[in-house]
């Protein structure tokens, strides 16, 4: 038996791709216990890990704590943190604030020589 992300990452080549990667989003509609185990993100941030690139998570929402996300993801960004409104039905917002999630990863990585400037 194997792990389904496991699986596609490998038919998909992604440990040779992550090797010439700098760093890599990933998505996900909820961060959550169950993506703890064994959701594409999470498999895709321990083959990272491996390799040394840094792995940022872009989610709908995030109910992990930090010290959670840490050990898998150098930063994670949850659209439920940017709006009081819900995004989940409004795909123009969830649009807009995706936007502004690769701003914010842009600025950190692109707009600092390749540097993070926070979490």
């Amino acid at each position: 038996m194997r792990s389904g992300a496991d699986y596609f990452l490998t038919l998909l080549g992604a440990d040779e791709l992550l090797a010439r990667s700098d760093f890599v989003v990933t998505g996900e509609g909820s961060l959550d216990e169950q993506s703890l185990s064994g959701k594409l993100p999470v498999a895709l941030a321990r083959r990272a890990r491996r390799q040394g690139t840094p792995v940022h998570a872009v989610a709908g929402r995030c109910t992990l704590p930090a010290d959670s996300t840490a050990g898998y993801f150098r930063s994670v960004q949850a659209l439920t943190d940017l709006t009081d409104q819900d995004c989940a039905n409004d795909s123009a917002l969830s649009a807009h604030l995706l936007a502004q999630c690769g701003r914010t990863l842009a600025d950190r990585w692109i707009g600092h020589g390749g540097t993070e400037t926070g979490r």
